[in-house]
């Protein structure tokens, strides 16, 4: 069977035109997966350098003499000489009706309970 010129070109134009695609789709997905873990890679990069400037004014806040003593008071509740200091007396909390252990009150210090249980008077 004679076959046509045009049909031959356009089976080798055809053949051309995947080998072209296949040639250019490897180098392609290869530049597109480093474009992606570069751009995952400067991420962390200034995830990293915001991290170490809060780090960095923590540090800087910590070799302040005022700060410190602020978070001392906060955090310890320390008092300065001079300070006036109240302390609040909360009422005791109502005992819970769902059967939940109820905390028998202290009648003593805290080390005479704990006394109480090394010895056999606590038993």
């Amino acid at each position: 069977m004679p076959q046509s010129a045009l049909a031959r070109q356009v089976a080798v134009l055809g053949l051309v035109l995947c080998a072209v695609a296949l040639s250019v789709a490897f180098p392609l997905r290869n530049y597109l997966e480093q474009r992606a873990d570069l751009a995952a890679a400067v991420a962390s990069q200034q995830d990293l350098e915001q991290q170490r400037a809060d780090l960095q004014a923590r540090k800087d806040a910590l070799l302040d003499n005022d700060y410190v003593a602020a978070e001392a008071r906060r955090r310890l509740q320390y008092v300065s000489p001079g300070d006036v200091v109240f302390v609040v007396h909360a009422p005791p909390l109502a005992a819970a009706d769902d059967g939940s252990a109820v905390v028998p009150a202290a009648t003593g210090p805290w080390y005479g309970g704990l006394w109480d249980t090394l010895t056999e008077e606590g038993q």
